[in-house]
């Protein structure tokens, strides 16, 4: 019970600090900013990486066949790089900026991204950020591949309609975070892969779920919240890790760490879900409409 208790106490205090350093407002006496306007000509696909470092990070979707962005930040070296190229029929984009821990800046700074990306083409997303509060929402885009790979954060992940092509993997990487991931059925993915440390994940899995996916999950000490709908059949492994709490409603047990759904087996639109980590905290909750 002592060493729970402690694990607590230091997720709780983790939490605090990561709450404290994305929502801490700059006061600097001087802002720059810029907008950029980037046509993508005759690509047929895009592939874009972000960069990013400490601060803020907004991405919706924008305009079909243009890429827009809007940067502001108040010391020069936090300007972004941004690059643009077609190979072939891909076009690539790249934003990028220092994400190097010992980036030698006084804080509080500004450092604020807002991005709108392009309609009616098929997009592969690479994010890598340091400590920063991010909103991504990915309604209306055609995303076949999503990579995020980040520090001490605070993101959500939306789709809240249907993804308009197959996305082969979502891959999340992340160190002491907040993660909330909604609408995760409208993403058609074929697999997901999430990495984290100490933290709070939700991942909800509503919204219209059309074929097989799998789901990896492997993380610190942590709190997960599973949002699975009543009607969605669904399997939950759990490999051999030490429990603090386990609260999972309206699932079959088949053996100590396997657990599967009514209408598990029922549909070929299913989801198959593993679980392993360190002292973790499991609550499965079952959406109705």
């Amino acid at each position: 019970m002592k060493l729970k208790t402690k694990k607590r106490y230091i997720l709780l205090i983790l939490l605090f600090l990561i709450f404290f350093i994305i929502t801490y407002d700059s006061m600097a006496d001087k802002e720059n900013g810029e907008n950029r306007v980037i046509p993508l000509g005759e690509a047929d696909s895009l592939k874009v990486t972000v960069k990013f470092g400490a601060g803020k990070l907004g991405l919706i979707s924008g305009q079909e066949d243009v890429f827009e962005g809007n940067f502001q930040y108040d010391k020069s070296i936090l300007k972004p790089n941004i690059q643009y190229e077609i190979l072939g029929e891909t076009g690539i984009l790249t934003l990028s900026q220092s994400i190097k821990k010992d980036l030698d800046l006084p804080f509080p700074y500004k450092n604020i991204w807002n991005l709108k990306l392009p309609l009616g083409i098929p997009l592969q997303l690479y994010i890598n950020t340091a400590t920063y509060n991010g909103d991504v929402d990915l309604t209306n885009l055609q995303i076949e591949d999503f990579y995020l790979n980040s520090g001490a954060s605070q993101t959500n992940i939306v789709f809240s309609q249907p993804n308009l092509i197959d996305l082969k993997n979502i891959n999340i990487k992340t160190g002491a975070s907040i993660i909330k991931m909604l609408g995760l059925a409208n993403a058609n993915f074929d697999e997901m892969n999430f990495t984290g440390g100490a933290g709070s994940y939700t991942l909800d899995f509503s919204g219209n779920l059309t074929k097989k996916s799998k789901v990896s999950i492997n993380v610190g000490a942590a709190k997960i919240i599973l949002k699975i709908p009543s009607n969605t059949g669904t399997k939950i492994i759990f490999r051999n890790f030490p429990a603090s709490k386990l609260d999972i409603v309206g699932f079959k047990k088949i053996n100590d760490q396997t657990y599967i759904s009514p209408e598990y087996g029922k549909s070929d639109a299913e989801l198959d879900i593993e679980i392993k980590g360190g002292l973790l905290d499991v609550e499965v909750i079952s959406l109705t409409d």
